[in-house]
């Protein structure tokens, strides 16, 4: 029950913010500071396979003033966050600080872990091989973007009810 309250909570919240107009200075399409870090997008027939192949993404926050982690085991969930990854090659640079860590599961084995960067004008999803080095980056969607910004959220910048 609490997974499914969790799970209408995020897609709620992600709806809500996903209708609004892209403004200026929201963080996805701003220089960064710092030397271009070159990767190529994943292969589409490799995120095609995660997100047929693929049962759960546990999602954990790396920020230090957010303490969030879940895993989006419900299959409607689950491809949901698996359609925020592009197609198209992600902006990244040496400046860029990853804001969560994704694992994608098959019933409990591993298939591919990534690192998510939508802050500062970094858009990267980078997906990481088996010793943790980046190997290729695909971007975000702006509803994505909406979607992490607001389940990141820093204790500071939610509303008084502690949502």
């Amino acid at each position: 029950m609490y997974n499914q309250l969790s799970f209408l909570f995020c897609m709620l919240l992600a709806l809500s913010t996903g209708c609004k107009n892209e403004k200026p200075g929201n963080g996805t399409n701003t220089a960064v500071a710092g030397k271009a870090i070159e990767l190529d997008a994943m292969d589409a027939n490799h995120i095609s396979k995660l997100r047929s192949e693929g049962t759960s993404v546990d999602l954990i926050s790396l920020k230090k003033d957010v303490n969030v982690s879940m895993s989006f085991d419900n299959p409607q969930a689950f491809s949901i966050i698996m359609s925020f990854i592009t197609s198209e090659k992600g902006l990244l640079t040496t400046s860029c600080l990853p804001d969560a860590h994704l694992i994608v599961q098959k019933s409990g084995d591993i298939l591919q872990e990534m690192d998510l960067y939508y802050k500062n004008g970094c858009n990267a999803m980078v997906f990481l091989d088996g010793e943790g080095k980046k190997i290729a980056a695909n971007s975000i969607s702006n509803e994505g973007v909406d979607f992490f910004n607001n389940f990141l959220k820093t204790k500071s910048s939610q509303d008084s009810l502690g949502r």
